[in-house]
């Protein structure tokens, strides 16, 4: 059982942007499989969980990147549980380079459900063993409740998406990931070519389901730092026109490729 977690990943040419850097939603899909083979370490694979009639749902993510690796790149993610509170846990993780530099950082926050009783669950007694926990978060900077988006009032464009079948996760719900591939594919391409991704912090109110359809509400405004800006997302399930996510993005001008 062990306190930090390490998995190593090298980059492929399906994992990359066409930029060559490893796109975003594949960095996530790198930390999900990472949570899961921590898990796997203390007994409990998430697909035998998923058979006793148990699993984790995500709940929220923060993530802050100082760069993304390049295509063929191996990364080393570090990850640790940092909190937990009867159904809830919270888990950080460290991206580092062949250089062993640290290049993002995420902490996210998971509820621990039982799928028979559709409701949540105690968290079992190996994943709240004080001799695992790792006290602190990593990411402490919140951008989905600054002041600009607070007093927004830019303006408003919405797009729409079909959910699709390999979309779907196990729990039958749209897999955690597929979030970041509508919202990064709803940026204008000026933004995605000028402006770097620096942080994104997203909350999961309500899932969606297979078939649907979704509507992104999408928000541009100036940050306060000069050249940067915040993106507001909104994710609706058309169907049963609820909120389903919340995302903010914070993008920084590039200056050196321009």
């Amino acid at each position: 059982m062990k306190q930090l977690f390490h998995v190593i990943f090298k980059m492929h040419t399906i994992d990359a942007q066409d930029n060559q850097n490893l796109s975003l939603v594949k960095l996530v899909d790198y930390l999900n499989e990472t949570a899961g083979n921590h898990s796997k370490s203390f007994g409990y694979p998430l697909k035998s969980l998923f058979e006793d009639g148990y699993s984790w749902i995500l709940l929220g993510w923060n993530i802050q990147i100082n760069e993304l690796p390049l295509l063929k790149e191996q990364i080393n993610i570090e990850t640790w549980i940092s909190e937990t509170k009867r159904c809830f846990a919270y888990r950080e993780f460290i991206i580092k380079n062949n250089h062993n530099h640290i290049i993002a950082k995420a902490s996210s926050q998971w509820i621990f459900y039982n799928i028979k009783k559709k409701k949540p669950a105690k968290i079992f007694s190996e994943f709240s063993n004080p001799k695992i926990i790792k006290p602190g978060k990593i990411c402490r900077q919140t951008i989905l409740n600054s002041d600009i988006l607070k007093q927004s009032s830019g303006k408003e464009t919405s797009d729409g998406f079909i959910v699709q079948k390999k979309d779907i996760d196990i729990l039958e719900h749209v897999h955690n990931s597929k979030y970041f591939d509508w919202v990064i594919n709803v940026k204008p391409e000026k933004i995605r070519l000028q402006y770097n991704l620096k942080q994104l912090q997203i909350l999961y109110h309500h899932e969606i389901k297979y078939p649907g359809e979704i509507i992104i509400k999408q928000e541009i405004l100036p940050s306060e730092q000069n050249g940067d800006l915040l993106i507001y997302d909104t994710i609706w399930d058309k169907e049963n026109q609820r909120l389903s996510s919340e995302i903010a993005t914070k993008w920084q001008y590039n200056y050196i490729n321009q």
